[in-house]
């Protein structure tokens, strides 16, 4: 069953063309990596070559600045054959839209020291900054910095003053930051998460923008591109940068599982594994739960698209929505892998097998803060019961970025 999606550019459509045709080569050279902390350089070069990078880079500065979606579908095929590396396609080089958020200046001496646009990010941590002449001194550690060995610059947040929270977003260049070899994990493994620490970096005004006008649509940034990508509200995009990944790994377990399958003899009387109706059963169930999560994630980028589009901030209910759904679907991802690593018995498990990795890697990807389960479905509930969730946009109150809000929320 071919499950339809919304329409997608030309130049998108052949963005993922380019990633399925590399999914044959990552697959190859996976057990080359098989316990590295970071992809290869190989790896991250097959995708830069076949423009991956490029998707949301603003075109003033070489890249395609496409419409919201296309890092979903690009990361849908690279992910089958890699988990790891569909993170990096899906997340890591959707980054580059942030730096459409900051000033002009910023820009462009972020694309003048790193013209190939792969941004790192950091909000794991603390980091404190201290106002001085032109600009502010950082100093701080953070972790989570997935692909920073590969990446040409990196954004945190840092504090000023006593408050809370956060008070700004920084972009450092190369050579303002040190990375800590500390990424060791089963699932993701090759993601390069590592930590990052900054001690007494002078960062100029131009490359600091408080929180509440980076969260905010229309950043001043924004007004020198024509996409709307790099206008809208960051927050409700975040679920999607998972989607890809979750949906990929789950369908490379599948086709894995199937191609196995096929083959499959019993241990003991040779029998046909694939006769049999269990084996059969737990197929068509997997297949039903990757395709129903592909219908959701489809839609919720469809959503988004047109909320782009609308030059409105997000409706309440479609926010409602993907914080709802979006979780939910990622749930089926994983119930679907997890049952195909499992049917495969104890011959499933062994570390040359690509499904046990394809599973591990989901089930990390679920672990995320964006798809924890009682955050995504309580203000489902509580608006349901005439209980305000605290989030000002689903509860109508007021879209003003100084008012109060939940920490993790529409806006933070």
């Amino acid at each position: 069953m071919t499950v339809s999606r919304p329409e997608i550019s030309a130049k998108c459509a052949d963005l993922v063309t380019a990633a399925r045709d590399l999914v044959p080569e990552i697959a190859a050279a996976v057990p080359s990596y098989r316990g590295a902390r970071d992809l290869p350089v190989s790896v991250i070069a097959a995708m830069k070559e076949a423009g991956l990078h490029k998707a949301y880079m603003p075109s003033r500065y070489g890249g395609y600045e496409l419409d919201w979606g296309a890092h979903y579908y690009i990361s849908r095929e690279i992910a089958q054959a890699c988990g790891s590396a569909g993170w990096i396609a899906g997340l890591v080089f959707t980054h580059v839209m942030c730096i459409g958020r900051f000033p002009e200046k910023a820009q462009d001496a972020f694309f003048t020291a790193s013209p190939d646009g792969i941004l790192a990010t950091a909000s794991a941590g603390s980091g404190v900054l201290e106002r001085v002449p032109g600009g502010m001194q950082l100093s701080g550690r953070w972790g989570w910095a997935s692909g920073v060995r590969h990446a040409g610059g990196l954004m945190v947040i840092a504090k000023e003053g006593d408050g809370p929270l956060f008070t700004h977003f920084c972009l450092l260049l190369p050579g303002e930051y040190t990375i800590e070899d500390t990424w060791d994990s089963a699932g993701l493994h090759a993601t390069g998460s590592h930590h990052v620490k900054i001690v007494n970096q002078f960062i100029p005004d131009e490359r600091l923008v408080e929180r509440d006008v980076y969260l905010a649509p229309n950043p001043p940034g924004s007004e020198i591109h024509s996409s709307y990508v790099y206008r809208l509200r960051p927050a409700p995009l975040q679920k999607s940068y998972f989607m890809g990944p979750l949906l990929g790994t789950a369908k490379g377990a599948l086709n894995a599982t199937i191609e196995q399958t096929a083959k499959r003899r019993g241990q003991i009387v040779g029998e046909r594994v694939a006769v049999q109706t269990p084996v059969q059963v737990n197929l068509g169930v997997a297949t039903a739960e990757i395709d129903a999560a592909t219908l959701v994630f489809d839609e919720y980028v469809r959503r988004l698209h047109a909320w782009g589009l609308s030059g409105n901030d997000i409706a309440p209910d479609d926010l409602l929505w993907g914080k709802r759904n979006v979780t939910f679907a990622s749930r089926m991802c994983l119930s679907a892998a997890d049952r195909l690593s499992a049917g495969l018995g104890a011959g499933g498990q062994l570390q040359s097998n690509p499904v046990p990795r394809l599973y591990t890697d989901c089930r990390s990807i679920t672990t995320h803060v964006e798809l924890h389960w009682d955050h995504s479905m309580a203000p489902t509930g509580m608006l349901a019961l005439g209980l305000p969730t605290g989030d000002p946009l689903i509860d109508r109150e007021t879209t003003d970025p100084k008012v109060e809000r939940v920490i993790i929320g529409t806006q933070i």
